[in-house]
């Protein structure tokens, strides 16, 4: 009889340990748990990946351009016949009371632009002398640069500055630029930097001469988000 008790409790353990050594409950030290345990866990590592190749998608690149800008005839305030001397806001266009209104259009080539056209306007505001205007600073000024697909790139710049260089006579421009936005591309495109320029004479700003420009900063776009 105790034979027979003994036999059957005997039975009784080899199937429970049977029973736990199955691949339908691995423990979690067996391979087989590791494996179950992996493929949980595969959606939030794979998650994390592609988060981090986002990130790294929409670095923070260097941005260069060159250009020919050309000016269109300017808005000026107040007379016509008498430029220069009543300061507008130009019905909310400026922030500041300005001189004129400038337009223009360029050409030229950028970083992740290639070949690139471009349109954009900005208040200017005069600095006088006994002898008359000797220089100017400009605001409010916002632009758009094309690429060759279509992409463009939205900027708003300002704090523009001009002055002379005693050196060789020339004048010169220069302003801050930030990317607020873009298309295509660029859409959702950020960055900074600055932008100038040398030109013989307002005048010939004004009467149309090509003046030729740079810009330098950073831009942050995904390439693969068009």
């Amino acid at each position: 009889m105790f034979k027979r008790v003994l036999g059957a409790a005997l039975a009784a353990l080899i199937v429970g340990a049977c029973q736990q050594a199955s691949p339908a409950a691995p423990t979690p030290a067996s391979p087989a748990a590791a494996a179950v345990q992996t493929a949980a866990g595969a959606p939030a590592v794979t998650t994390a990946v592609s988060a981090a190749s986002s990130q790294a998608a929409a670095a923070v690149r260097p941005f260069e351009a060159t250009a020919m800008w050309v000016a269109q005839p300017p808005q000026w305030a107040g007379d016509p016949t008498a430029p220069g001397y009543t300061p507008s806001l130009f019905g909310g266009r400026c922030s500041a009371p300005s001189d004129y209104v400038i337009s223009f259009t360029f050409k030229g080539n950028a970083t992740h632009v290639g070949r690139l056209t471009g349109s954009g306007s900005h208040c200017s505001q005069l600095v006088w002398s006994p002898q008359g205007p000797v220089g100017a600073t400009y605001s409010d000024g916002r632009a758009v640069i094309e690429g060759a697909n279509g992409s463009t790139i939205l900027l708003r710049y300002g704090h523009g500055t001009t002055g002379a260089d005693p050196a060789t006579g020339e004048l010169w421009f220069r302003d801050e630029w930030t990317i607020v936005g873009g298309t295509g591309l660029f859409a959702g495109a950020a960055g900074s930097g600055v932008e100038g320029g040398r030109f013989e004479s307002f005048g010939a700003i004004l009467a149309g001469e090509p003046v030729r420009m740079w810009m330098e900063g950073t831009i942050t776009y995904n390439p693969s988000g068009k």
